[in-house]
């Protein structure tokens, strides 16, 4: 249950009192009830398509905290895990200097309250409100889709979500909290969410300035809002401009007369990570054959960082651009992994998505005589 007005006051005026936190720096600091200690509070940034890990404590007294640098104000994600529960997470926004007082009644994250003088964590709060019940009930299916029932129910949660704020968005002022609520929207178009308003969401961007529109936000929502027509099986394969890991250009052209598996995949992914030894497997049981081109959704740091850590070799490539809204989009990937086995006369032979030991190569010996 949302904590009453007088409790977030109380939360702020202490914030006013509490030591000033240095210039390159947020602090955040909860108070959570009914939740037993030792119960772990994890804090996340979104980068791309995962969650980077910034900070784990462990709750004592109820208490727990986070601090670290920043240089503008940003969006993070607080979570907890209790036992085997771990449920959905509350988004806080920090800033340089700023102290967050977080309170929570339950181990419901997502109904935790941040408390600050950051005007884009009461815009937040503003969304947050609208759909609250909506959110409250996503959760709870989190892990209980058992049947189409449930499937379709959980999509029709969305759809609510999307329409109110979409709704509310028609008389609210373009902020940065504005232009992600919008591009979170758009991009539930592309799995049939939300598309009885994607008429206001277009009315919506027309209500962008020039600069927001140019900025990696307002490009991705354009492209959201304008997606190029996707491909699939018997379709001529899309190209497009993509980047090894030291800054080199490549196009899958460069394979045409072999076939192309394309493995389109995060490192926040499980399932994705699993796969890459058989990846590696099938380059070397088919090489000259077959090129596997693994192409990254991940921010140029975060993909990096892996590819060293992990030692990956081969066509390791990153279409570099903001957002899933290149190639990805363009070859119909909705969740990860997502396989496209291109023939050599450049014809889309196969498509598939997730991973199962030895599932790969049962694939390849499939398609490949």
């Amino acid at each position: 249950m949302k904590q009453p007005l007088s409790l977030l006051v109380a939360a702020v005026a202490a914030t006013a009192c509490a030591p000033a936190v240095p210039a390159g720096e947020f602090r955040i600091v909860g108070k959570i009830e009914n939740v037993p200690d030792g119960a772990v509070v994890r804090l996340y940034e979104p980068q791309g398509q995962m969650l980077r890990g910034i900070g784990v404590d462990t709750l004592a007294g109820g208490r727990f905290s986070f601090r670290d640098t920043v240089v503008f104000p940003k969006v993070v994600q607080i979570s907890v895990t209790v036992g085997d529960y771990r449920g959905g997470t509350l988004d806080v926004w920090v800033a340089p200097g700023k102290r967050i007082e977080v309170r929570g009644e339950d181990k419901q994250a997502w109904l935790w309250e941040a408390a600050s003088d950051i005007a884009e964590q009461a815009d937040e709060d503003m969304y947050c409100a609208l759909v609250e019940p909506q959110i409250c009930e996503l959760n709870w299916f989190q892990d209980m889709l058992n049947t189409q029932q449930d499937f379709a129910r959980y999509m029709e949660l969305f759809g609510q979500v999307s329409e109110k704020t979409v709704r509310r968005m028609q008389t609210a002022p373009v902020t940065r909290v504005w232009l992600n609520k919008l591009a979170e929207c758009a991009r539930l178009l592309q799995f049939g969410i939300g598309t009885a308003h994607k008429g206001e969401m277009l009315a919506l961007y027309d209500r962008m300035t020039e600069e927001q529109r140019q900025s990696p936000m307002g490009r991705r929502i354009d492209a959201y809002l304008n997606p190029a027509p996707a491909v699939g099986a018997g379709d001529r394969l899309v190209d497009g401009d993509l980047y090894d890991a030291d800054g080199n250009l490549h196009r899958l052209a460069e394979f045409i007369g072999k076939y192309i598996l394309l493995d389109f995949w995060s490192a926040g992914c499980g399932p994705c990570v699993q796969a890459i030894p058989e990846l590696q497997e099938i380059a070397r049981k088919y090489a000259g054959r077959v090129a596997v081109v693994s192409i990254s959704q991940d921010p140029k740091p975060v993909w990096k960082e892996f590819i060293a850590e992990k030692q990956l070799v081969g066509n390791q490539w990153n279409e570099l651009v903001d957002g899933d809204t290149g190639l990805g989009m363009r070859y119909g990937v909705k969740e990860i992994p997502h396989f496209v086995l291109i023939a050599p006369d450049v014809r889309i032979q196969d498509v598939w998505q997730g991973y199962g030991k030895g599932s790969l190569l049962e694939k390849m010996e499939q398609n490949i005589k």
